[in-house]
C-alpha cells in the first residue's frame, strides 16, 4: 500500500475501482459491438475523466455511461455522429444550468424522501439485473457470492480482484481462440454536424436530463454524504463535472457519460475510499485504449454475466443501506411507491411521480 496525502494506492482501492464494472459493461459492449464505436476513444475518455475527478475530489466518484441515451441509441441503432452529438448537447445543457444557478434552485425543490425513493428504485433495478445475470450460470454465481463474502475484508486478496480473476480464467479457458493483441491505437477526432439532430435524439436528451438530475446528481450527492459526512460535494459540482466531460470528450470518441449512485455504492462496497481508486482505474483504461483496444471487445464480451450479477447483488445491498432511514410511516410508503414505479417504468418517471405525490400529499395535509 502507498499513501500520498489523501490518496491511497492499494489492492483494496484497486478492487473498489472494479466494482463499477458490472453496471458499465453492458453499455460499453453495446456501443462497441452493436453500434461500431471505436473502443480506443471510449476508454481514453473514461480514463481521463476518472483521473481528473479522482484528483479533484479525492473520493471514489465513478464515471459511467448515460443510461437513457445508451438504451435509445441501441434500440434505434444511432450512428456515431448522433451518439457523440447527444453527449455534447447534454454537456452544454448542464453547463448552462450550472452557471445560471438553476441546478441549485431545482435541487432545493426536491425533498429527501423523493431522493431516497430514487435510491430504492435503483436498488430494485440493480437487484433485478443481478438475478437475471446470475441465472446464466447459477453455480458460478454461487461461487462468486461465496468469494465476495469470504474475502470482503481481505487486504491481500480483495473480493473484487478474486472474482475478476475467476472471470478472466473462465474466458481464456473456455475460449481458446481469444488472445491479447498489443498495438498502438489512436482515437479518431469527431467534428459534430447539426444534420445528426433528430426528434428522437432530442426526446432522449430531455429524458436523460431528468434521470441525470435525479440519480447522477441528487442521489449520488446523498450516498456520498452518507458515507463521507465531512466531504461535501455540491449539486453544482456534479452538474459541472458532467457538463465539461460531455462537452469535450465526445470530440475524441467519448460516449455520453455521467456519475451514478449505483456505481458509487458498488465501488464503495468493494473497497474504494479515496480518489486513488479512480486514478488507478483511469490509468488502466488509458492503457487499454492505447495498446489493447482490439482485445477489449472479445474479452469484455465473453466476461461471465453470472459474476457481474453477483457484483450487482452486493451493489444493490450497499445502495439500500440508508434507504429506510425515515421517521414517518408516510415517508416510507412514499419511498416504496417511488421505488416500485421506478422499477416498473424508469428512474426519470419515478422521480416525476415522486415529486407530484409529495407536493400533492403536502397540499392535502395542509388543509386538515
Amino acid at each position: 500500500m502507498v499513501r500520498i496525502g489523501d490518496f491511497e494506492f492499494s489492492l483494496r482501492e484497486f478492487a473498489g475501482s472494479l466494482g463499477d464494472f458490472g453496471p458499465l459493461n453492458p453499455f460499453i459492449l453495446g456501443y462497441i459491438v452493436i453500434l461500431g464505436l471505436n473502443p480506443a476513444g471510449i476508454f481514453l475518455a473514461m480514463g481521463l475523466a476518472n483521473i481528473i475527478y479522482g484528483l479533484v475530489y479525492k473520493l471514489p466518484l465513478p464515471v459511467e455511461a448515460k443510461k437513457v441515451i445508451g438504451v435509445v441509441a441501441l434500440e434505434e441503432k444511432w450512428n456515431s455522429s448522433q451518439i457523440y452529438l447527444s453527449g455534447i448537447l447534454t454537456g452544454i445543457v448542464w453547463l448552462l444550468l450550472t452557471f445560471s444557478k438553476a441546478v441549485r434552485k431545482f435541487a432545493k425543490m426536491v425533498p429527501l424522501v423523493v431522493i431516497r425513493g430514487i435510491q430504492l428504485g435503483l436498488m430494485f433495478i440493480l437487484l433485478k439485473e443481478s438475478i437475471k445475470f446470475m441465472q446464466t450460470n447459477i453455480l458460478l454465481a454461487i461461487v462468486s457470492i461465496a468469494l465476495i463474502i469470504l474475502l470482503i475484508n481481505n487486504r491481500f486478496l480483495p473480493s473484487a480482484i478474486a472474482i475478476f480473476c475467476v472471470g478472466l480464467a473462465v474466458i481464456f479457458l473456455s475460449n481458446q481462440e481469444i488472445s491479447l493483441k498489443f498495438g498502438l491505437y489512436i482515437p479518431e477526432l469527431f467534428i459534430p454536424h447539426y444534420s445528426a439532430i433528430t426528434f428522437g435524439l432530442l426526446i432522449a436528451i430531455v429524458a436523460q436530463i431528468v434521470l441525470t438530475f435525479s440519480n447522477a446528481i441528487l442521489a449520488t450527492q446523498l450516498v456520498v454524504k452518507e458515507r463521507f459526512p465531512k466531504r461535501k460535494i455540491s449539486e453544482e459540482n456534479l452538474a459541472k463535472n458532467m457538463g465539461f466531460m460531455n462537452t469535450f470528450f465526445p470530440f475524441i470518441g467519448g460516449i455520453p457519460m455521467c456519475h451514478g449512485a449505483g456505481g458509487f455504492a458498488s465501488q464503495y462496497f468493494f473497497g474504494a475510499r479515496t480518489g486513488g481508486s479512480m486514478i488507478m482505474e483511469g490509468v488502466v483504461e488509458i492503457i487499454l485504449a492505447l495498446f489493447l483496444a482490439e482485445s477489449i471487445t472479445s474479452v469484455f464480451g465473453n466476461f461471465p454475466l453470472s459474476i457481474i450479477g453477483a457484483m450487482l447483488l452486493f451493489a444493490s445491498i450497499e445502495l439500500g443501506k440508508f434507504v429506510i432511514k425515515v421517521t414517518k410511516k408516510i415517508e416510507l410508503i412514499q419511498e416504496i411507491i417511488i421505488g416500485i414505479v421506478s422499477l416498473l417504468t424508469n428512474l426519470a418517471f419515478g422521480f416525476l411521480v415522486g415529486l407530484l405525490m409529495y407536493y400533492f400529499t403536502k397540499k392535502i395535509s395542509s388543509r386538515f
